[in-house]
């Protein structure tokens, strides 16, 4: 019960960044794409309860088609190749495998 407690407060704290993150993308769509997508929705929830595979639409079909661990080896692998006149004591790729980690995590 405490873990649905916790996962819930998550979510409450996480919701405003969400609906900024839709808001963000609702604006960088062509207007015509985001009719497209309502009226699918809504076509969805009218029939899902006879066909509930008709929810499907709203699952991501976005392949990445590189796993963390493939995209982690290419930033080291770039970072010990980069031949830089500046010295580079490794911070920066601990900073960008940072913010993978925080984004996998979220």
């Amino acid at each position: 019960m405490k873990a649905i407690i916790r996962r819930y407060n998550r979510a409450l704290e996480n919701v405003v960044e969400a609906r900024l993150a839709f808001q963000r993308l609702n604006d960088a769509a062509p207007s015509d794409a985001v009719d497209v997508w309502e009226t699918s929705i809504q076509e969805a929830e009218v029939s899902r309860n006879e066909d509930p595979t008709a929810m499907d639409i709203m699952q991501s079909r976005i392949k990445t088609g590189q796993t963390m661990k493939a995209i982690t080896a290419d930033i080291m692998r770039e970072d010990g190749l980069s031949i830089s006149a500046v010295f580079d004591s490794g911070s920066s790729t601990e900073w960008l495998l940072e913010g993978l980690n925080i984004e996998d995590e979220q």
